[in-house]
């Protein structure tokens, strides 16, 4: 990664915690509402976890890129919000080397990001109500920079991501498409589509959920995930802490061809 490009894609990248954002070839699009397509709703309802002892509310991270020194830093605060379908709503916003970011995103579990607004802008932004997600303004704010959309069309589940136990395997397959928004959009191209699966394995025992974060209850579950990614689009290794009683995965590193990442939670709110 070229120090030059630091800035801008790096910061990008605390937007996309999930792993499941595709930026490339993007092209211009209508206003749309801030839901899911019906079909990856129905599998996401389906999927979505039982109801959580002690909901993560909001967290606080830092990103480390190897090898990138204070301009691979992205310190990153977000709020979490289960919706009564069970989706997870998170807005997000992030700061890297003089760039700063905002995000919103409907989700599976905090596993992956099935629909996704970033956008770029010239100052740091305090994340709103992710319960009203999609009331929030971001293509069109104050000194907001190229916005993008991401949102998944097709969906398919192999097992349990969303109650994960021990030593067991599940696969999520998905179909994303990315569009421009705003001013800045111009042609006629339609958004890029991107191919990914994510083959996904639980370490063989749980451990205190504290080793992440002194705030966090009971007991966690490690997660690598495999993503493969077609046309072109990221590929890579994913880690992530299963926190069973929040019923919500975080990240905790992504490593792809030319990015190492780590991500550490400077703090946590959860429910008393």
């Amino acid at each position: 990664m070229r120090p030059s490009a630091l800035p801008r894609s790096v910061v990008l990248a605390g937007c996309c915690l999930l792993g499941a954002c595709a930026t490339d070839g993007l092209a211009p699009a209508a206003p749309v509402d801030f839901t899911l397509v019906p079909a990856v709703r129905e599998v996401a309802v389906r999927s979505a976890p039982a109801s959580a002892e002690r909901a993560l509310r909001a967290y606080a991270l830092t990103i480390h890129t190897a090898g990138a020194g204070p301009a691979g830093r992205i310190d990153v605060v977000g709020r979490q919000a289960r919706l009564p379908d069970g989706t997870l709503a998170t807005v997000t916003g992030s700061q890297a080397a003089g760039a700063f970011a905002r995000s919103r995103s409907l989700g599976l579990c905090g596993l992956v990001a099935l629909r996704l607004d970033t956008v770029l802008g010239d100052r740091s932004y305090l994340p709103g109500d992710p319960a009203h997600a999609g009331e929030l303004r971001f293509e069109d704010g104050v000194h907001a920079g190229p916005a993008t959309r991401m949102s998944v069309g097709e969906l398919h589940v192999e097992g349990a991501p969303c109650a994960p136990r021990p030593s067991q395997a599940f696969t999520l397959e998905l179909e994303a498409r990315s569009e421009a928004l705003g001013p800045e959009a111009a042609g006629g191209q339609r958004g890029a589509v991107v191919h990914a699966r994510y083959d996904c394995l639980a370490a063989p025992a749980t451990e205190p959920a504290s080793r992440l974060h002194p705030a966090l209850p009971g007991e966690m579950l490690r997660v690598a995930c495999q993503r493969t990614a077609t046309p072109g689009a990221a590929s890579g290794h994913l880690s992530y802490a299963w926190i069973a009683s929040g019923a919500v995965y975080l990240l905790t590193a992504h490593r792809g061809q030319d990015v190492a990442q780590t991500y550490v939670y400077t703090d946590v709110v959860v429910e008393p």
